[in-house]
């Protein structure tokens, strides 16, 4: 084996141990989103029907006292989308070629291929490859075609944990997406799919496609999975990694008795101070926040609730301990309910924090608390 591609083979396996580290750290600790309903339901008393994802916790995430409480969780789904060009190895895709190349792209992985199917990209034969990897706690899914007009073979390169209960229907879409959206050729025929919005077009690689909002698009710090690659990106050679900004998900669920006096007036009013410092204060009180500034506020209603969001900025007191690129400023959106049945007032806190992408720190977007939100609130009442 030549230096080239043995450097190749090492570093690309090196992102595969990676994301099986990230995999396993959490794994044994993941629970239903029944197991969690059970927890509120019996420390709280508050019934709530959650989103049917991943959550896990630690003893120490709970604390209560006979009126009072609050319980942290963290929901996190992984998925990487990579898209790799380099130089046309053969004239034309075939199936055979597909499954005999797809393995060789994550070295020592084991990959065994399970169907291979012939689809359309920009407007070019292509294979779809759908693998089985030797760590079953991940799936993956490839599509391979050669652009003529660029000279450059193109593998979409689609991975998602299912250990983490990631949803498939992420994947899917994504695979949707390239197969209607990506241009690799000036002119290539495309079509738009719904909630692919955002676009990313890099005339630096010749290439563009359409994403969710929600994702992060950015160069891969990775090797190209290409025997040619020698370490220079460009038109010719490159590869592109993308993620969803929402990857990781702290959800905090904080109770106090419900005041005596009626609200429901208040409740609905987007200037209500005392509410602002309500939220404001539930954040404050947690022992590794340093500040929480609201943005904005607004009422809603949802089964018969009515409800106040406040959305705010956040900086924990900690960084991280081990680093990563998650940073201590994030957004928080804070949802401010008061529960009948239960004589609770319940705040419902789903934060993120920033990410530190090329040295710039990123905070998601507005819309992505939005949709948190609208699927929380969508069970009140359990």
């Amino acid at each position: 084996m030549c230096q080239r591609t043995l450097r190749w083979s090492c570093l690309v396996a090196g992102v595969a141990l990676w994301i099986a580290a990230q995999a396993s750290a959490q794994e044994r600790q993941i629970r239903t989103h029944e197991e969690l309903e059970s927890l509120l339901l019996e420390t709280a008393g508050v019934g709530l029907t959650l989103p049917d994802l991943s959550y896990y916790w630690h003893e120490g995430d709970i604390r209560e006292t006979a009126d009072e409480g609050s319980i942290w969780v963290v929901h996190r789904k992984m998925i990487y989308y990579f898209i790799h060009w380099g130089p046309i190895e053969v004239d034309s895709i075939t199936p055979e070629y597909a499954a005999e190349r797809i393995p060789k792209i994550w070295p020592g992985e084991g990959l065994q291929v399970l169907q291979t199917q012939p689809m359309t990209v920009a407007g070019h034969p292509a294979i779809y490859v759908e693998v089985l990897p030797r760590r079953e706690f991940y799936r993956a899914h490839f599509l391979i075609w050669n652009c003529p007009e660029t000279g450059r073979q193109f593998i979409a390169d689609m991975n998602y944990n299912v250990s983490y209960r990631t949803p498939i229907s992420e994947l899917q879409a994504e695979i949707d997406a390239t197969t209607k959206t990506l241009a690799c050729h000036p002119g290539a025929p495309t079509s738009t799919v719904p909630g692919h919005v955002a676009r990313y077009d890099e005339p630096r690689f010749s290439i563009s496609f359409s994403h969710p909002l929600n994702w992060y698009v950015f160069e891969s710090p990775y090797a190209v999975p290409h025997p040619a690659y020698k370490g220079v990106r460009n038109d010719s050679i490159g590869s592109l990694l993308a993620w969803p900004k929402d990857g990781r998900v702290r959800i905090g669920f904080v109770w106090k008795p419900k005041p005596e006096r009626a609200e429901a007036d208040t409740l609905a009013m987007v200037g209500d101070v005392e509410r602002f410092r309500a939220a404001a204060g539930v954040i404050g009180e947690l022992e590794e926040v340093e500040s929480f500034v609201s943005e904005a506020s607004e009422p809603l209603t949802a089964r018969g609730y009515q409800l106040v969001k406040v959305l705010g900025l956040v900086r924990r007191t900690v960084p991280e301990d081990p680093p990563s690129n998650f940073m201590p400023d994030g957004r928080a959106a804070v949802l401010l309910v008061d529960d009948e049945r239960s004589a609770k007032r319940l705040f419902i806190i789903v934060w993120i924090d920033n990410y530190l992408l090329n040295g710039q720190s990123l905070c998601p977007d507005r819309h992505i608390f939005d949709g948190w939100a609208r699927d929380l609130v969508a069970g009140l009442g359990g």
